[in-house]
């Protein structure tokens, strides 16, 4: 069962809950518009449901609650970050606004961080800059995990590495947000073990595609395909490379260092389209790009043509109006947890049912 909760009385508990662990103010603010714009576009296991991990990654000091970035090297374009485990949303929020003011005298303007916790949905980030007119590109990963193998392969080496992306239209943006692998690390981590997947869509560790997602739990342990599956994951295992050398690799912050679990590299880029062709002639570009695939005669058994981001701006219009929905189970895990630590938090959050 879901509850349709007040939007605004949750970002205030989340805050409230997160201060209790001594996190810094703002840091808690940041982290809770990110989990709440997760959720609002629907992107439910990368919002609310990650709560409960934060708070159990601040009480181990995985996540750190006061300090400050270090900035390993700056020019007009480009900045370079250390991020020292300080939250992934603060840190990325941070690098959006730097890039902001940057963008301003460069047509062109990059961040590379190393070593912030995780970010959450990538999709989360992305409408600002494109309202403001912006390209935007994004890269994500995390070198402390591997669960997924090279192409060919079935050693793990890299992870689901996903890559996104805001296009700026006259209407809605297109935000694009993907991982390079088949599925993500999540999907198949909350699959029930005891069903098979609706595919092939893992390697046991002998290198054999199953359906089976208990492999992924084997010792040694199997790995989620490349985007491509089978026959094409040669596809998703290059653009999953892409995200090591931009996400990592350029940040110094690798596979070569010492791994842990929840350390992150992010690449971010806007681009300024004026500086291009000029922002109408791309705008019109873009959005009878749009229009164009709207007005593409739907394939046998398809309902309608929807772009990237199209469902998760309907979601997050539908849910400001009538409120957000959190399932029952989690609204009492975090009503627990905010008990727990003794704080008033998701016991009155309720419109209705």
């Amino acid at each position: 069962m879901m509850k349709i909760v007040n939007v605004e009385a949750v970002r205030a508990d989340i805050i409230r809950l997160l201060k209790a662990t001594d996190l810094r103010e703002d840091f808690a603010e940041d982290m809770s518009h990110i989990m709440v714009e997760s959720d609002l576009m629907g992107h439910r296991t990368h919002g609310l449901a990650m709560l409960p991990t934060y708070l159990d990654r601040l009480g181990k000091d995985l996540i750190r609650k006061d300090g400050d970035i270090t900035v390993v090297r700056e020019t007009a374009s480009t900045l370079s970050w250390q991020a020292h485990r300080l939250p992934g949303a603060h840190v990325v929020r941070r690098a959006v606004c730097a890039l902001y003011e940057k963008v301003m005298s460069e047509p062109v303007v990059t961040a590379s961080i190393a070593n912030c916790s995780h970010i959450g949905s990538l999709q989360a980030y992305l409408e600002e800059p494109a309202r403001r007119g912006y390209l935007c590109l994004m890269m994500v990963t995390d070198p402390g995990v591997a669960s997924v193998a090279p192409f060919g392969g079935r050693d793990p080496v890299l992870t689901s590495n996903p890559i996104a992306a805001a296009i700026p239209t006259h209407g809605d943006p297109i935000l694009i947000d993907q991982c390079t692998s088949l599925v993500s690390n999540a999907q198949v981590q909350s699959a029930d073990r005891s069903k098979p997947l609706p595919g092939r869509w893992v390697v046991d560790n002998a290198g054999r595609p199953t359906d089976d997602p208990s492999v992924l739990l084997a010792e040694p342990p199997g790995t989620i395909m490349p985007l491509g599956g089978e026959d094409f994951g040669y596809k998703g295992f290059g653009f999953g490379i892409m995200v090591e050398a931009f996400a990592l690799a350029l940040s110094g912050h690798g596979r070569l260092t010492p791994k842990q679990r929840g350390a992150q590299g992010v690449f971010l880029q806007l681009i300024d389209p004026a500086a291009f062709s000029g922002a109408e002639a791309f705008l019109a570009e873009t959005t009878d790009f749009v229009r164009r695939c709207k007005t593409s005669r739907p394939a046998e058994g398809a309902k309608e043509i929807r772009l990237p981001g199209e469902r998760a701006m309907s979601e997050k219009r539908r849910q400001l109006q009538g409120g957000l929905e959190m399932p029952d189970e989690l609204v009492e895990r975090l009503a627990a947890l905010a008990s727990s630590r003794g704080v008033k938090a998701f016991a009155d959050v309720r419109l209705s049912a």
